[in-house]
């Protein structure tokens, strides 16, 4: 069933994900089958074990596998929608390059319009709810968890991004960055854990909303394009890192 994926190094996640959704599509894995064990699949296919981590990291993450602790692996009982955009994200350091590629040109320009088609009401809001993320995260934190913060940091980031987008007044944008939030969950999940990034992000954040409340747009602009290359950077650079030490695992 599982057979060895034969490509060069940057496309076997990739592979890997492709071939087990057409094995759930074709029905010859059902829902709640159990997957073979991880080390076991990486021979079948001819990979090694990190890859067949990420796959499995990626097809959990788009609602194809059910990842349980102690337990194994298992198709999901309810799949969302192979065609959900979220299924192409591939944890690989030339996608994310090219996700934030994508970013950058919607994202930059949006904040440029937002910044003189936006209307002073929405502008402000956009700054209060980021001065609010700011002050419950850094100046005076109020979660009792790490997953409560880490729900309202998900939460607030996916708002701000959203927003701006609406302020610029393109509904065709807006329902592209609708569809991104999917496509950047991975990514957002895996910057929170980098130490000093959340706080970065909410100080570029607050730089970004005062621009806009300012109809500054250039520097609403640059101001986006340099928030997200500093998100992409330390993204690539723990990624690499976390691949190193899985490889030397091996």
């Amino acid at each position: 069933m599982f057979k060895s994926i034969n490509e060069e190094r940057k496309t076997f996640s990739r592979k890997v994900v492709e071939h087990i959704k057409e094995l759930i599509v074709s029905g010859q894995l059902k829902p709640g089958d159990k997957l073979p064990a991880e080390r076991e699949l990486a021979e079948k296919m001819d990979v090694s074990r990190p890859t067949i981590r990420e796959a499995f990291k990626i097809l959990s993450a788009v609602g194809l596998l059910d990842i349980k602790q102690g337990s194994g692996v298992y198709v999901a009982a309810q799949s969302m929608r192979l065609d959900n955009l979220a299924s192409i994200l591939f944890m690989q350091s030339d996608s994310i390059h090219e996700l934030f590629e994508v970013r950058k040109m919607i994202e930059a320009e949006s904040a440029a319009k937002a910044a003189i088609c936006g209307t002073a009401e929405f502008l402000e809001e956009i700054y209060q709810m980021t001065s609010d993320s700011y002050n419950k995260v850094i100046v005076n934190p109020q979660f009792a968890t790490q997953e409560e913060r880490e729900t309202f940091l998900s939460e607030s980031d996916q708002r701000f991004h959203i927003m701006i987008a609406e302020a610029a007044g393109n509904e065709v944008v807006v329902r592209i960055m609708m569809n991104l939030i999917d496509l950047l969950k991975l990514s957002r999940m895996q910057s929170m854990k980098i130490p000093g990034r959340v706080e970065q992000s909410l100080k570029e954040h607050m730089m970004i909303a005062r621009m806009l409340k300012e109809n500054n747009m250039d520097s609403a602009r640059s101001c986006m394009i340099e928030h997200l290359a500093s998100v992409e950077t330390d993204l690539l650079v723990e990624l690499n890192h976390a691949t190193k030490e899985e490889d030397s695992v091996e």
